[in-house]
């Protein structure tokens, strides 16, 4: 099983210093597989037995099982990183919803959906064609009495930001999590209180580190006539299932 999907339901468990042992993890993960525990416990000023309670604790047997996986996913990632053509954007698609949804983790969708449920206005930040979602979702919650905003002017939407009160709410969409407007408009949001859910692709990113609650998606770059696209509809297809739930929950 892939390594990210493998652990974003222990992912909760872990505190500060076990979060920044994972950050050191991936961001070194072409360096990890070669390394032995001891290494990595001389890099990080982590125990061997610290790093081996880690690695239990993402649910794995020990560090060596953890470093494979990994090392694997890596690999994987890396093949298909490579920009795919035409003939091959549906297939991988179909994939991509199919991991996003073995990533989905029911309990973290329904304590979004308490959050929504408990706010009084949800703010959605994204850029390019994030922003299509934004859109679509931030019509759906005004179809069940949600107050809700959707920007195409970043101007406006760090003016928003500045606006917000505690207990209300933002989703902020971005593939990589590195989107600087995004980020900018977030840390706005943060400074006023308000809960941010963050939905990225699967990685550990700036964006995702930030937000209170993140929602990951797999989403598979490829290309047609040389120019490069990351498809949105994983991202719509998850975040339509966080709004079915909230339906069933306290509407339906």
């Amino acid at each position: 099983m892939d390594f990210f999907i493998r652990i974003e339901k222990e992912r909760e468990k872990l505190n500060k210093n076990e979060n920044e042992l994972l950050k050191y993890f991936i961001e070194n993960a072409q360096d990890i597989k070669n390394m032995k525990i001891q290494d990595v416990a001389k890099k990080t000023f982590v125990s061997t037995a610290g790093i081996i309670r880690f690695c239990k604790k993402l649910g794995f047997n020990g560090y060596s099982e953890l470093k494979n996986s990994l090392a694997l996913t890596v690999k994987n990632q890396g093949e298909k990183g490579r920009v795919y053509t035409q003939s091959k954007t549906s297939s991988n698609i179909f994939n991509d919803i199919d991991k996003t949804k073995d990533m989905i983790n029911d309990s973290i969708i329904d304590e979004i959906t308490d959050l929504i449920h408990e706010t009084e206005r949800i703010d959605f930040y994204g850029e390019g064609s994030s922003r299509l979602v934004c859109m679509e979702m931030s019509r759906r919650f005004q179809l069940v009495g949600k107050q809700t905003y959707h920007y195409d002017d970043t101007s406006i939407m760090y003016l928003s930001a500045s606006t917000l009160k505690e207990k209300d709410l933002v989703f902020a969409i971005s593939m990589s999590g590195e989107t600087s407007q995004i980020i900018r408009a977030v840390n706005i949001a943060k400074t006023k209180k308000a809960t941010v859910v963050s939905l990225t692709s699967m990685s550990l990113n700036t964006l995702s580190n930030i937000a209170d609650k993140s929602l990951f998606i797999y989403s598979t770059k490829y290309s047609i006539n040389g120019i490069n696209f990351i498809s949105r509809i994983p991202a719509i297809i998850l975040m339509e299932y966080v709004f079915n739930k909230y339906v069933e929950k306290y509407v339906g």
